[in-house]
C-alpha cells in the first residue's frame, strides 16, 4: 500500500471515528435536553392550571370536590384546532392528557374518562405532590411499546395555603418525538455533508503530504535508470533534507562505483597496449635489421599515441559523467562552433579526399562549450573515419520545434547489426573500414554524456540511403 492510499485511509478513518462520536455525543444530549425542556414547560402549565382550579375546589370539609369547570374548560380545549408547523413540525390537534385528584390521590376528573375514582396516591407525580415536594413521572400507557410514554407533571392545589388537591399534566412523548426526529435527520445531513468535505480535505491533504515523496522516488529512478537530476524537494523542512541526505549519499556511493569501474575499464584496455610496446621494445635492441627496427619503433609510437587517446578519453569522459548539471551555462553560437571544428578537421578531409556538403542554419544553444566541442568533435572524427576516400560528408545543422539539430552522415558502409545495442557502450568499438583499427571506445560516450547534461539526445543508424547518420538534438536557446 503506497503513502498516498495509507494517507487517505488514516484520514478517512479518524474523520468517520469523529463524525460518529459527534454524533453519538449529539444525539445522547439531545433526547434528555428536549425532554427537559418539555418537562419545564409543563411544570408552568401545570402551576398555571392549578392556580385556574384552586378557585373551583375550595369547599367545606366533607363536601365532594368540584372539577365541572374544569372538565368544561378540558373539553372545550379538545375541540380547538390549530394549524402551527413548528421548525418544520406540524401541530393541529391538543395532545395533553390531565387529571386532578382530591387530598387524599384519589382520582376527581380525568380527562380521558377512565380513572375517575381510581387511587393514584401511589404514583410518583402525586404522591411526592401530596408530601409538599416535586411530583413527576413517564409512564409507558403500553409496557411493551417503548413510544407510548408519556410524561407527567403535577403541581399541588392550594387554598389558603394547603394542599386541597393534586393537578397532573401529561404529554406523550410521540408528540415531541418529531421534533428529535427532525433534528437527528437534520443532524446527519450536516454530517454526510462535512464528510464529504472532509474526502475532499483527505484527498488534498494525502496528495500534499505524499508530493514530496513521489518526487522522491522519481528522483531514485531517475538516477537509476543514469537520468541525473536536480533535488526535486524545495523549502527547509525534514523531507528536504531527507532529500539531500540521499542526493550526498548517491553522490558518495556513485564516486566510489564510478572510480572503481572507470579503474577497471582502464585497466582492461590499457593491457594490449602497454603489452605491444614492452613487446615492442625487448626485441628492439637485438633488431639489426633496419626495416624491422623502424616497423618495431613506429608500433612503439603508435601504441603511444593510443595510450594517450585512452587517457585523455578516459579523463573527459571521467568528467562529463561525474556531473550532475552544467556548472558554467553560456549562450553558444552552436552553428559557429560546428563551423569551426570542421575548419580543425580540413586536413584530415583533404587527405581522404572527401567532399564536404555543409548546410548550417544559425542556431543558438545554452550550455558548456567545452563539452559540446569534444561531442562535435567525435561525431565528425567517427564520420571521417567511416567515410570512403573520395565520398561526401554531409553536416547539417537546422531548427526546428525549439530544438537545434545536427546531423552528421558519412557514405560508409553503416553500422552492422551486432553492434547497434552497444555502439554508446565504454571502449567498444568497431573496426574501421579502411585500416581495420578501433578507436578508443569512449567518443560516443561521452557524445551522450554531453547530450544528457545539456538535456539533449543522441541518435546514431543507418541512412536508407547508405552510410551512418548521427543526430544531435539540443535545446534551442529561448530569445529573451
Amino acid at each position: 500500500m503506497n503513502f498516498f492510499v495509507r494517507f487517505f485511509v488514516g484520514y478517512v478513518v479518524v474523520t468517520v471515528l469523529a463524525v460518529l462520536l459527534a454524533m453519538k455525543l449529539f444525539t445522547d444530549q439531545l433526547v434528555p435536553g428536549v425532554r427537559q425542556s418539555v418537562e419545564e414547560t409543563l411544570v408552568q402549565t401545570a402551576n398555571l392550571m392549578a392556580e385556574m382550579a384552586a378557585e373551583e375546589m375550595a369547599h367545606a370539609p366533607g363536601e365532594p370536590t368540584r372539577v365541572a369547570g374544569i372538565e368544561a374548560m378540558f373539553r372545550a380545549y379538545e375541540k380547538r384546532r390549530f394549524d402551527a408547523r413548528i421548525y418544520g413540525v406540524l401541530k393541529s390537534e391538543p395532545d395533553l392528557r390531565i387529571y386532578v385528584t382530591d387530598p387524599t390521590g384519589r382520582v376527581v376528573f380525568d380527562s380521558t374518562g377512565r380513572d375517575v375514582g381510581k387511587d393514584y396516591s401511589r404514583w410518583l407525580d402525586v404522591s411526592r405532590t401530596l408530601k409538599g415536594e416535586y411530583g413527576a413521572r413517564t409512564t409507558r400507557e403500553n409496557e411493551y411499546d417503548g413510544t407510548s410514554s408519556v410524561m407527567y407533571v403535577a403541581a399541588p392545589v392550594l387554598r389558603d395555603g394547603r394542599i386541597v388537591g393534586v393537578l397532573s399534566v401529561g404529554k406523550p412523548s410521540r408528540s415531541f418525538q418529531g421534533f428529535i426526529d427532525l433534528t437527528v435527520a437534520k443532524a446527519w445531513q450536516s454530517a454526510w455533508w462535512l464528510f464529504g468535505l472532509a474526502l475532499l480535505l483527505a484527498l488534498a491533504f494525502s496528495y500534499w503530504m505524499t508530493r514530496d515523496l513521489r518526487r522522491l522516488v522519481a528522483h531514485a529512478d531517475e538516477v537509476a535508470e543514469g537520468r541525473r537530476a536536480r533535488i526535486p524537494v524545495e523549502g527547509r523542512g525534514e523531507l528536504r533534507r531527507l532529500a539531500q541526505a540521499l542526493e550526498h549519499l548517491r553522490a558518495e556511493l556513485d564516486g566510489k562505483a564510478h572510480v572503481e569501474k572507470v579503474s577497471q575499464l582502464l585497466a582492461h584496455e590499457l593491457k594490449s597496449p602497454i603489452a605491444a610496446i614492452r613487446g615492442a621494445i625487448e626485441l628492439l635492441p637485438d633488431e639489426t635489421d633496419a626495416d624491422r627496427r623502424a616497423r618495431l619503433e613506429t608500433n612503439i609510437a603508435a601504441e603511444s599515441e593510443r595510450l594517450q587517446r585512452i587517457v585523455e578519453g578516459v579523463l573527459n569522459l571521467a568528467r562529463a559523467e561525474n556531473r550532475d548539471r552544467l556548472d558554467e551555462v553560456e549562450r553558444i553560437a552552436f552553428d559557429a562552433l560546428v563551423a569551426d571544428v570542421l575548419d580543425t578537421r580540413a586536413a584530415r578531409v583533404a587527405a581522404k579526399q572527401l567532399h564536404p556538403d555543409v548546410r548550417l542554419a544559425p542556431a543558438e544553444v545554452p550550455g558548456n562549450r567545452f563539452l559540446l566541442r569534444q561531442a562535435v568533435a567525435n561525431l565528425i572524427d567517427n564520420a571521417i573515419d567511416f567515410s570512403p576516400a573520395g565520398g561526401t560528408l554531409t553536416v547539417e545543422l537546422e531548427t526546428a520545434d525549439g530544438n537545434a539539430r545536427l546531423r552528421i552522415r558519412d557514405r560508409g558502409p553503416g553500422i552492422p547489426d551486432y553492434a547497434r545495442p552497444r555502439l554508446f557502450e565504454r571502449f567498444y568499438s568497431t573496426p574501421r573500414p579502411d585500416s581495420g583499427e578501433r578507436s578508443s571506445g569512449l567518443g560516443l560516450n561521452l557524445v551522450r554524456e554531453a547530450a544528457r547534461l545539456h538535456g539533449g539526445d543522441i541518435v546514431l543508424d543507418n541512412h536508407p540511403d547508405g552510410g551512418a547518420e548521427a543526430r544531435l538534438d539540443l535545446p534551442a536557446a529561448k530569445n529573451t
